[in-house]
């Protein structure tokens, strides 16, 4: 079943917590003011997302709007994964941002030598009884080195820690280690572009993990594909429900984003 939805975009009445944090970390990147309004109002609207887990937080301003919903709904967590690195390299770093907007006690961050999948490997080992993981997450954000062999065994991972009606997002579901190397980039997120065939640079990498492996589970539907946040999201449902909605933000003209629906629907999902 193939839908497309017209996203309502900002709410009418925004909550004054969110204008308060948006006042501080607003244009920093890397999160647009679509996403994070949406976002913002997912986890407030969805009474069932109280544990959220982010993978991959650059400044952490998507963190922040995260963490001002569980404020503004009166409780919940986020767990943000990211390198040792990141720290140096992002300035201002989500420490800071989260002292600027007083966040600090729903946050909880990790910082990893290698990556985010060591601490789901650790999340996982600490979880598990007679072979049985728990599961611990209702959202999980997956917004890292956007890599198949990276972001695809995070995605096996995250299953794990999911819990049963839970919704996972991927980001940049259209980017290419090409447009990174047009851009003057060698590497991304320590994979060198001049190892990748022609094939792996030209390649969405996250549309591929989304369309072959998360579509494809049998534990997974209610798929969204929000082409102009570059978003892609799946509901772990138990099975069935395999529909597909594309969602266009209500911001542009309602003819333009018909043809962009009509786009992605010839291009951008593989049928079978």
């Amino acid at each position: 079943m193939l839908e497309v939805a017209k996203f309502r975009g900002l709410s009418e009445t925004a909550n004054m917590r969110f204008k308060e944090v948006d006042a501080i970390v607003g244009g920093i990147p890397y999160i647009n003011p679509r996403n994070a309004r949406k976002l913002y109002d997912f986890i407030l609207e969805t009474e069932t997302v109280r544990n959220v887990l982010e993978l991959g937080f650059a400044h952490g301003t998507a963190s922040c709007y995260i963490a001002a919903a569980l404020d503004e709904k009166g409780g919940g967590e986020l767990i943000s994964v990211d390198l040792e690195e990141a720290k140096e390299m992002f300035d201002p770093s989500l420490e800071d941002l989260l002292s600027r907007t007083g966040l600090e006690r729903y946050v909880s961050i990790f910082r990893e030598k290698t990556g985010y999948n060591w601490y789901l490997h650790n999340e996982i080992e600490s979880r598990t009884t007679d072979h049985i993981c728990e599961p611990r997450f209702d959202l999980a954000i997956i917004d890292g080195p956007k890599n198949w062999t990276i972001d695809g065994m995070a995605f096996f991972l995250v299953d794990k820690l999911l819990r049963k009606d839970g919704w996972v997002i991927f980001d940049d579901y259209g980017w290419t280690y090409e447009s990174a190397q047009r851009d003057g980039y060698d590497s991304t997120d320590g994979v060198a572009h001049r190892s990748l065939s022609t094939e792996e640079l030209t390649t969405p990498h996250v549309r591929e993990i989304f369309q072959l492996l998360v579509m494809q589970h049998p534990n997974y539907g209610n798929f969204r594909i929000h082409g102009e946040g570059d978003w892609a999201w799946a509901q772990k449902t138990g099975g069935g429900n395999k529909s597909v909605t594309y969602e266009y933000n209500a911001t542009y003209k309602d003819g333009f984003s018909k043809l962009f629906a009509i786009v992605n629907k010839i291009i951008g999902i593989r049928r079978s």
